[in-house]
């Protein structure tokens, strides 16, 4: 049974998309701290003037 061609791209599509996460995945343990976000103010916000 031959698989329709846009079977064949949506195949295709998923293959890459899997082999270039192989290549840009981050390594294992190099997991940084989040920042926090909480009570942070923008730089060009100043309340005191």
């Amino acid at each position: 049974m031959k698989p329709r061609k846009s079977t064949a791209i949506l195949i295709a599509t998923w293959v890459s998309t899997f082999v270039v996460y192989l290549f840009v995945k981050p390594a294992d343990g190099t997991t940084t701290e989040p920042v926090t976000l909480i009570n942070s103010v923008p730089s060009w916000v100043n309340p005191t003037q």
